[in-house]
């Protein structure tokens, strides 16, 4: 999007968070987004692209990923495990239009993930955006002794690092 529209990074990551998507209609030709260049100068820089216009920026590079993933994922023998769902997380995986093309690329058991619900998670940290953190932090908190190869004192984990967790997500978001 940066490069496409000539913007600077952060322009950029708002337009796709704001307006992005990955399918057209036809409304989109007609919805506007105003942008601004690459000086910093709104007046001078000021102008507009249609939603459909950023959409064909996005969609090409998403499919791009998604290929990407496949090809690793194939390449790791994914194919032949039991359960081959994946699950998408991060702020990208709340693109409009990611949850119907994820399945043509790389597969039927595609879904988006979510964060579980966890006691004293605030509501702005339930989104797929964190499923990622709170899955780790959940992980963290819960070891399995099988997957790890050096012993942690139990009194250095559990609750407090949930405590810890939760405590961070609600100090920044």
């Amino acid at each position: 999007i940066s490069k496409g529209l000539q913007v600077p990074w952060a322009v950029a990551e708002r337009i796709k968070n704001f307006y992005g998507g990955l399918v057209a209609t036809g409304i989109d030709d007609r919805e506007r987004i105003e942008i601004g260049g690459q000086s910093g100068d709104w007046e001078k820089d000021r102008r507009t692209v249609s939603r459909s216009e950023l959409i064909g920026i996005m969609r090409p590079r998403v499919e791009e990923i998604l290929e990407e993933v496949r090809l690793r994922l194939d390449a790791a023998g994914f194919e032949h495990l039991p359960s081959q769902q994946i699950v998408l997380t991060g702020g990208a995986s709340q693109i409009p239009g990611l949850d119907g093309l994820a399945p043509k690329i790389l597969g039927n058991q595609v879904r988006i993930g979510r964060p579980l619900r966890v006691q004293g998670l605030p509501q702005a940290a339930t989104g797929p955006g964190f499923a990622s953190a709170v899955g780790l932090s959940l992980f963290a908190a819960h070891p399995q002794d099988e997957w790890w190869d050096f012993e942690v004192p139990a009194d250095h984990y559990a609750g407090r690092s949930l405590r810890w967790a939760v405590k961070w997500f609600k100090d920044n978001w």
